[in-house]
């Protein structure tokens, strides 16, 4: 007959080493993942140090059971709250309104030309004259004389 050799409980100082240090390794990586589990070796630590458990592997799966619980219940609230940007940008440069100017029968416009918008004659305006930009669209621009 086989006998199983059980590991023997861990230390919880060795525990609650193992736990801050993937906290601190969470802090260098921000997956939001190693946190959670580094907090429950804490967790365990500082059980294991009030209650006496029979072996490793209880310590381990209660390391697991506990993390697994931290993440489905906590993970998404607080990756809202730490990467949620606070202000919201508009980062949309080409359509702005601006200045433009009129060469070779296309409007020049923050560093490119731009096919004038086919509602507006293109003979109404001379080379070189500044003129109006209202919005920016699949390579053309509406413009109006300033």
């Amino acid at each position: 007959m086989e006998q199983q050799i059980m590991l023997s409980a861990v230390d919880p100082y060795i525990l609650l080493a193992i736990g801050v240090a993937l906290v601190a390794l969470e802090a260098l990586i921000a997956s939001f993942i190693l946190i959670w589990f580094g907090i429950s070796f804490i967790i365990v630590a500082v059980i294991s140090y009030f209650v006496v458990f029979s072996g490793a592997v209880w310590q381990l799966a209660t390391v697991s059971l506990i993390s697994i619980i931290l993440i489905l219940v906590l993970r998404k609230k607080v990756v809202e709250i730490f990467l949620k940007s606070k202000v919201e940008v508009s980062d949309d440069y080409l359509n702005e309104k601006g200045i433009g100017e009129i060469k070779n029968s296309k409007v020049f416009y923050k560093g490119t030309y731009w096919d004038i918008d086919s509602q507006l004659d293109e003979k109404e305006f001379i080379e070189g004259e500044k003129v109006e930009v209202l919005k920016t669209f699949k390579n053309k621009a509406t413009i109006e004389k300033r």
